[in-house]
């Protein structure tokens, strides 16, 4: 069972043709990243959470998280690429092909993390492994 206690943002469908998928509103109203804005990637040795900020620096420096990459959200359409590092860390953890066209993200925080404006970005298999019965 999680020890954090979890925020679910929303959840987002992502696109066959671009590998984009929709931030959810409430992501961007929390400040947790930015329409136009760089997001940092990384993965969470604890657990294999993709964790996605607009900071680079808490990432960088949490030794329990591992950065992978980063993109830059539409500035019209707060589309957010889905980069190869994250699909090919998804596709290690499951054992295959994970998230593909269509599959659900869901996008959740908590107090500490979005107290260094951080969220986690979480396929579907994922969901219950991290957040536990929330």
């Amino acid at each position: 069972m999680a020890s954090d206690s979890y925020d679910r943002l929303g959840d987002a469908s992502v696109s066959a043709n671009t590998r984009e998928v929709p931030v959810p509103q409430k992501a961007v109203n929390l400040e947790l990243v930015k329409q136009g804005g760089e997001v940092y990637w990384g993965v969470r040795e604890k657990d294999g959470a993709v964790v996605a900020s607009q900071l680079y620096d808490p990432i960088q420096n949490d030794p329990g998280v591992r950065f992978l990459t980063s993109t830059v959200i539409d500035d019209d359409s707060r589309q957010l690429p889905v980069p190869d590092a994250v699909s090919d860390h998804w596709n290690e953890e499951a054992g295959g092909v994970s998230v593909s066209g269509g599959d659900r993200l869901e996008f959740v925080t908590s107090d500490e993390l979005a107290a260094d404006e951080q969220l986690l970005v979480l396929p579907d298999w994922q969901v219950e492994a991290v957040l536990g019965d929330e």
